[in-house]
């Protein structure tokens, strides 16, 4: 009768040879972990210069700007119903009491009329 032959038992400090299947498995997880620390640090880094290193420029303020000159002359019966004021000019629609519309100018410094322009509604 034959007797089975004892495998060798190793000990733990042996390292055994890795199969290939192993190898291949450790390198995606390693590669997959370089990814996302990758990912992290672009979020990271982003967020950052969004929030923090990112120039602060003043507000623009939406508020219309006021209107300087000291009169503005309207011919009777006629009222202001928008105006507002840019580049040295003011503009202003004006309704008479017919229901007509116009847009008028005015030098901002001096109060001047400098032209008046009916608007036609079809």
């Amino acid at each position: 009768m034959n007797r089975p032959t004892p495998t060798p038992r190793l000990s733990q400090d042996e390292d055994l040879p890795e199969p290939p299947q192993v190898r291949r498995l450790r390198y995606l997880v390693s590669g997959l972990t370089l990814a996302s620390i990758i990912a992290v640090l672009a979020i990271a880094a982003t967020v950052f210069i969004r929030l923090g290193l990112a120039p602060q420029e003043p507000a623009v303020s939406t508020a219309p700007a006021p209107v300087t000159a000291e009169a503005l002359r309207l011919p009777e019966g006629e009222t202001i119903t928008t105006i507002g004021q840019s580049g040295g000019v003011i503009l202003a629609v004006t309704e008479d009491g017919e229901g007509a519309l116009s847009l008028r100018r005015w030098d901002a410094e001096t109060g001047a009329q400098l032209s008046v322009t009916p608007i036609l509604r079809d």
